[in-house]
């Protein structure tokens, strides 16, 4: 009999977030002529074969945009979730990634695992309890501020304790799979993934500046989660002592959090922001990069996590600058393949940038090239297919 993974959660799944990527990647992985990936958002609407397209070979991804996450349309989809999967008359794994959102994930243990016996297991990417301090800054009022945290800090609790009821956690990262352990003892760690092999379509748009030292960063700009203050506070000393750089960001930011790096800088202009863009543009955007950076500082959310963001720069040969968080220091050795410094360390990522930037031209190649090789080695998702189809084919 053939077989059906279903891929689900408050999310996007055609969208450009690194969470989608991740999913594809799985979905790459396991997907072969006897298994088929379903990629489904939790959604308001019914589910029908007709909704579904096929990215790739076995890949089927739900394009129906009317998501919900109320308590009782995340119980109504998970029902039609199983009554479409029962339909295939496949043998059936379904696999959660879950977000903030409370309402699916506790259904899932309620309905699906509970009461319909099916075998689920649970993407750990993050501890989302450490990241309570994101409501400070997105909600204006302190007191409204101080009450979403408070119902969060309870919801995020009682989100730790049901993962023991899942089949087994996927965990992104050796902290993270050690915290996960504490709830559910089956656990496999799958690290950020990449496609080594990916062609890049080049276009003519231009996300670099002739004449300067060109550092990239791409990805959700969060100042805080990202340390970029204190990045900037860097590149300001950089300045200071002579080098003409250029600071290139892409990805989702809000208005504000832009205006904010601007007036850090001693010079405006040396950040140009290129906006939110399609994989294609990306590519191009890290491309013409002279360094790609990840600055990010310790905090529990940046310990428990593992930033996805670095295989991708891995991946498009380029020099990397990142600092020891989580298992960065595992894969990045200093000087071989990449930079890497302490968090929270200003003056070393100072020298550190000063080193790369005056002696950029006699150590590009090699660190390129054992780049390319870390890529390749550690985080191509095809290297995990025969863990990932092992781990989902449990069965109690």
């Amino acid at each position: 009999m053939s077989s059906a993974i279903y891929i689900y959660g408050n999310l996007d799944f055609l969208g450009k977030s690194a969470a989608a990527k991740r999913m594809l990647y799985y979905a790459k992985a396991l997907s072969s002529d006897t298994v088929k990936v379903y990629l489904i958002s939790c959604t308001k609407r019914d589910l029908s074969t007709e909704q579904f397209i096929e990215t790739a070979p076995g890949i089927f991804i739900h394009c129906v945009k009317s998501q919900t996450r109320s308590l009782f349309g995340s119980l109504n989809f998970l029902k039609k979730l199983d009554r479409f999967a029962t339909s295939k008359n496949s043998n059936t794994t379904y696999l959660l990634y879950p977000q903030s959102f409370f309402f699916l994930e506790f259904w899932s243990v309620l309905y699906m695992i509970l009461y319909k016996k099916n075998n689920v297991f649970y993407e750990l990417n993050e501890v989302k309890k450490y990241y309570l301090f994101l409501y400070k800054s997105v909600i204006k009022s302190r007191i409204k501020a101080s009450f979403t945290i408070f119902i969060r800090r309870i919801q995020f609790s009682i989100m730790d304790r049901l993962m023991k009821y899942h089949d087994g956690l996927i965990c992104i990262s050796t902290n993270i799979e050690s915290y996960g352990q504490q709830f559910n003892p089956n656990t496999l760690r799958v690290p950020i993934l990449t496609d080594p092999k990916l062609d890049f379509e080049i276009i003519h748009t231009q996300f670099s500046t002739q004449d300067a030292f060109n550092i990239g960063f791409s990805g959700s700009i969060v100042p805080k989660k990202e340390n970029l203050f204190e990045f900037i506070d860097v590149l300001n000393s950089i300045i200071k002592q002579g080098f003409h750089i250029k600071f290139n960001l892409c990805g989702s930011v809000t208005p504000q959090n832009l205006t904010l790096l601007k007036e850090a800088s001693i010079a405006p202009d040396y950040i140009k922001y290129h906006g939110n863009l399609n994989e294609t543009q990306l590519s191009n955007f890290l491309i013409q990069q002279d360094l790609l950076v990840v600055p990010r500082g310790h905090t529990l959310q940046n310990k428990y996590g593992f930033s996805t963001k670095l295989s991708d720069y891995l991946n498009h040969k380029k020099v990397i600058l990142v600092t020891d968080i989580s298992d960065t220091a595992i894969y990045i050795k200093d000087g071989e393949n990449g930079f890497i410094v302490p968090p929270d360390n200003q003056k070393a990522m100072t020298e550190k940038l000063s080193y790369i930037i005056t002696n950029f031209d006699s150590i590009e190649a090699s660190i390129v090239e054992k780049a390319a090789r870390t890529s390749a080695t550690s985080f191509d998702y095809q290297h995990y297919r025969s863990a990932l189809t092992t781990f989902l084919q449990q069965k109690d």
